[in-house]
């Protein structure tokens, strides 16, 4: 499903939500730290307030937060973890202007969060090396000006501030009395601080959903590797121009993927003295209504207090993956999945950059008990781990390869040509309903599941011959499965991969995570899926956005066309072009896309010494002919029927010969059966009619 934005009130309906005893540190009361009196607290405070530039910020705030840590973490409340968390103990520390460097599939990104959070560990698996001395000490010896360079996997959690306007000092004294909640204030994303406005939840939750092209319930994609950013300059780039409702879950994509199968992210935006939470996971984005801390500092008190007493799990790591640390990179992770200690290869890790989606990553794996276990052809060429998140009201994967593996049993065109499932896992914990559960958002759900897989390759790597036999086996293999009643409904380019075995190239189609099964109670038929670069047309119109278009077979092999079209025009020799003549629609929505592809079918030219030429101008030939007929059909339909009506001149013979033209017209308008659809395109594309009649009559269909 596509990313959503979701912003709740934090209301509170307790009487009393900050404990009776915390009131004193906000005078600077009640403790004994003598390096961290509480009195400090209120000292940063009011400097905070006195500064009139952004960056001027950054160190009086890092100062009260970090003294209210060390006088909150002895604090004692009934129901609450007695102290903050040894496996953390987390610190607030100026990050700007460091810029935080990351890699995203050949060009490396570079942000710069104002302050971050981060862990102070003596000894930890997670972090790149322990800290020396106490906590007290290091916090205490931070330079505000001279902040120490950090990676992305060591932030737990990211604060972005603007100026915003007047502020005033704390008041004299924080008195404690019955509560009473102040008027929230929203974030609308992309605006300035000045409009920030007073208003409901409700109505905040319908002005984000206008903001979002697709919604909950989607699954469209955009390309897994877009072909413009593969292109982008290795040289580390910033976005310091980009608003702070935009910069902050840039930060959160940045940190949902420097880390493996990360369930979510914290980040906080800091607009003067006020501050909102912003929740994000793989299925969109939280928001909390805000307020001001620095006149309700007991409430930002509570807040400190349960963020010290979150261990890595909370702060939504995933800590079933065990790192093996290099400098400040991951090597490796080792996971075990029944019985078995898979070390996960880290470097060369395929990721896809965002909050929506499915988060997918894939690494190399290596486990030497497998290599006993498996025959040779599954492991030959390797192995490699699906990390994602799926809906939890789908179908597994797991459960799908399974119905896959009972049609290929019987069927020769899908035995070999679908991946090898070998071990599998779903997290149990890392559900994201369960924020959503207690907040009444009817989306979905996601959880983290593993899948252990055969290794293959992308089929755009082949050229010629081999690249045509490769996707010709696809193009059966799916077939054959569709007719078996497992739809795969997201034929991409990502998906098409293959293997050698004894020399031949075998085509494998991959990804079955957004199969609808006939058999099931829910099949899904009319839900939207696929990668926008590569669906059909009739999938990319308003009317299917909306879920009113049956997802048909000639859906998916339009898909195989233009997945073979784009990889001749975008790549030579395997290797993706400087400058591909089909760039520009990786930059575009779904009825941009739409457009651009109806363009080129009517009026593009497939130049003369393009890549694999021979086989391009036919299918184009192809699809143009069953694009052309299909939309022409109901005009030409209307055209006969008003001439029916129009002219009362016409003669016997002409009126039958009308007729007989409308009847089959409307004929021609009901869609073809797939076999009709499939034995067509199969002919268009080489296969023999015989052998293919005989492998569609095997099929048994579920």
């Amino acid at each position: 499903m596509a990313a959503t934005v979701i912003i709740f009130a934090n209301g509170c309906n307790h009487t009393n939500p900050v404990p009776s005893n915390s009131h004193r540190i906000c005078n600077g009361e009640g403790t004994k730290n003598k390096k961290f009196p509480a009195s400090g607290i209120r000292t940063a405070l009011t400097e905070y307030t006195k500064c009139t530039l952004e960056a001027d910020l950054y160190a009086p705030f890092v100062e009260a937060s970090n003294i209210a840590l060390a006088c909150l973490n002895d604090l004692k409340i009934d129901g609450m973890r007695e102290h903050g968390s040894d496996q953390v103990q987390m610190f607030f520390q100026r990050n700007d202007p460091n810029v935080i460097p990351q890699d995203h599939a050949g060009h490396t990104s570079g942000r710069k969060p104002d302050v971050v959070a981060l862990p102070f560990v003596n000894d930890s698996d997670y972090f790149e090396e322990a800290r020396l001395g106490h906590w007290d000490d290091h916090v205490g010896s931070l330079d505000a000006q001279a902040p120490m360079a950090i990676p992305w996997k060591d932030v737990l959690s990211v604060f972005e501030f603007k100026r915003g306007s007047s502020m005033n000092p704390p008041p004299k004294t924080y008195t404690l009395s019955q509560y009473k909640a102040p008027k929230r204030k929203f974030l609308k994303i992309g605006k300035d601080e000045n409009e920030t406005r007073r208003t409901s939840a409700a109505s905040i939750r319908e002005a984000t959903r206008d903001d979002t092209e697709a919604k909950s319930g989607s699954n469209l994609k955009r390309a897994s590797e877009a072909d413009s950013n593969s292109r982008a300059s290795k040289r580390t780039k910033t976005e310091d121009s980009a608003h702070v409702t935009v910069q902050t879950p840039l930060y959160a994509a940045e940190m949902l993927l420097t880390n493996i199968a990360v369930k979510h992210v914290i980040n906080f935006i800091v607009i003067g003295d006020e501050i909102w939470i912003w929740y994000c996971d793989h299925q969109g984005l939280i928001g909390v209504g805000g307020f001001n801390f620095v006149q309700d500092l007991p409430r930002f008190l509570v807040l400190l207090y349960a963020l010290q007493r979150f261990e890595l799990e909370e702060w939504g790591r995933n800590t079933a993956f065990k790192p093996s640390l290099k400098g400040n990179d991951n090597e490796s992770h080792t996971v075990e999945v029944d019985g078995k200690e898979l070390t996960l290869d880290n470097e060369g890790r395929a990721t896809r950059f965002g909050l929506g989606g499915r988060g997918t990553a894939i690494m190399d794996v290596v486990c030497e008990k497998l290599k006993r276990e498996k025959p040779a052809q599954a492991i030959e060429g390797g192995m490699v781990a699906k990390i994602y998140w799926a809906e939890e009201a789908r179908v597994s994967e797991k459960d799908i390869l399974k119905c896959v593996k009972e049609v290929a049993e019987q069927n020769e065109a899908v035995r070999g040509h679908v991946p090898i499932l070998l071990l599998s896992k779903n997290f149990t914990g890392l559900s994201t309903s369960t924020i959503r559960k207690s907040l009444g958002p009817k989306d979905p759900t996601k959880g983290s599941r593993t899948l252990f897989l055969q290794k293959l390759s992308p089929i755009k790597e082949l050229q010629n011959y081999e690249l045509w036999d490769a996707w010709r086996q696809c193009v059966l293999c799916h077939y054959v499965l569709w007719k078996g009643g497992i739809h795969h409904r997201d034929v991409s380019r990502e998906n098409l991969m293959y293997y050698r075995f004894n020399g031949k190239v075998i085509g494998v189609l991959n990804d079955y995570d957004l199969v609808s099964l006939t058999s099931s109670e829910n099949p899904l038929g009319y839900e939207r899926t696929g990668t926008i670069l590569f669906m059909a047309i009739d999938l990319l119109n308003a009317n299917s956005r909306d879920g009113e278009t049956k997802h048909l077979y000639r859906h998916d092999m339009e898909s195989f066309i233009w997945v073979f079209v784009r990889i001749c025009f975008q790549y030579t020799d395997g290797k993706l072009r400087a400058q591909g003549p089909l760039d520009a629609w990786a930059k575009l929505d779904a009825s941009g896309c739409a457009e651009k592809k109806g363009n080129f079918l009517f009026r593009g030219q497939v130049p003369p010494d393009m890549h694999n030429r021979d086989y391009v101008v036919p299918l184009v030939h192809f699809l143009r002919t069953e694009v052309i007929s299909r939309y022409g059909i109901p005009l030409a339909l209307d055209s006969a029927e008003c001439r029916l009506r129009r002219d009362a001149t016409l003669d016997a013979s002409q009126v039958a010969e009308l007729k007989q033209k409308i009847k089959q017209l409307e004929m021609d308008l009901i869609e073809q059966s797939d076999d009709a659809v499939f034995k067509q395109f199969a002919r268009e594309i080489g296969f023999n009619a015989t052998n293919i009649d005989a492998v569609v009559s095997r099929v048994v269909i579920r």
